[in-house]
């Protein structure tokens, strides 16, 4: 079960995970898209957008 809490605009989600990518956020189109291995086609994800620093 996914437990995902949001307190004072810090975000905690707890859940097995199977890898974190970090990326750039690329364009694409109309829209955009950050790239991952193709063996997590099909794979529910989270895409979480950081603050500038």
């Amino acid at each position: 079960m996914t437990k995902i809490s949001i307190l004072s605009k810090r975000l905690r989600i707890e859940e097995e995970i199977e890898a974190v990518i970090d990326g750039v956020v690329k364009p694409l189109g109309n829209g955009a898209m950050v790239i991952a291995s193709k063996k997590y086609i099909g794979k529910k994800a989270y895409v979480i957008v950081r603050k500038s620093r």
